[in-house]
């Protein structure tokens, strides 16, 4: 097995067909290249850290990669990481984890060489034991994915204003500056409203008709429920979905939802070189589903 570390996009760019021949392997399903795109070649925060795994004959049978990203306070300090994502290994190679574990080493390697303090990630159930056991992975939110409709159609729509800033709360989280946002909406575009004068939420809305929550915060949890049924009216989606942090910011009461299959989405860290602060949890941190 050969191992290969690439630094820069033009080198990301150039192996783009492998990955993809990859992805089909491990996921049964095409690559969204317009995603691949954003996440790997517009970053506005740096080269993407590409880790590559090849057989004994030359093919791809393993990648790791990490985009730069970066917290940021209310008051504009900065807090620098990588976000570890695209993490795949061809099941043809994965008895032993042999190679998942001389890829996801080389890739830890290569970030802390780079000086990134630390790295976050969003694993998936395969990826999740053999990073938090095999690489000393912890967890900073463990939640399932739950699903919300109204009993009834909402009489009338939403009242709907922009927020002041692309950001819910003062505390740590995503950039809300205009190049973080223009990057974050390439593949789909983000609302950041006000709902009827209550209720604030950041989401995006996919050709399914799933209006996904991707930040939540309200002083009247009382509306909620009418609130998301008159913004579904708005917007022409036909459900709410959102994770179990921010059914609860929101007063849902989480056995009354309906659970998005098996899912669980888990936040997971590891220090290189120090911890990452305390944050406010947003699904901008990585918008993984």
């Amino acid at each position: 097995m050969r191992i290969e570390v690439l630094h820069s996009v033009d080198a990301a760019r150039a192996i783009l067909d492998e990955a993809a021949a990859l992805f089909r392997v491990c996921f049964n399903r095409e690559l969204n290249c317009r995603r691949w795109s954003q996440l790997y070649f517009l970053n506005p925060y740096g080269p993407p850290l590409v880790t590559l795994a090849y057989s004994d004959t030359g093919e791809l049978i393993g990648h790791s990669g990490m985009i730069p990203q970066k917290l940021v306070d209310a008051h504009g300090q900065e807090y620098d990481y990588s976000l570890s994502i695209s993490l795949m290994v061809d099941p043809r190679h994965r008895e032993g984890f042999a190679t998942f574990y001389a890829l996801f080493s080389a890739a830890t390697a290569a970030a802390r060489e780079r000086g990134v303090p630390f790295l976050l990630a969003f694993p998936n159930a395969n990826s999740y034991l053999l990073i938090k056991h095999g690489f000393g992975w912890r967890d900073l939110v463990e939640s399932r994915l739950y699903d919300w409709q109204p009993e009834r159609p909402a009489p009338s729509t939403a009242i709907v204003a922009p927020l002041e800033r692309f950001r819910l709360g003062d505390d740590i989280g995503h950039p809300f500056d205009a190049s973080y946002r223009q990057w974050r909406s390439y593949d789909c575009p983000y609302q950041d409203e006000l709902v009827n004068d209550r209720l604030a939420l950041i989401y995006k809305l996919t050709d399914d008709g799933i209006l996904t929550v991707l930040d939540a915060q309200t002083e009247h949890p009382d509306s909620v429920a009418h609130d998301l049924g008159a913004l579904l009216a708005h917007t022409g989606a036909t459900r709410v979905r959102m994770s179990g942090v921010h059914a609860q910011a929101l007063g849902f009461d989480l056995a009354a939802l309906r659970q998005h299959g098996d899912y669980r989405l888990r936040l997971c860290y590891v220090p290189l070189t120090a911890e990452p602060p305390t944050m406010r949890f947003s699904l901008l941190l990585s918008d993984v589903f």
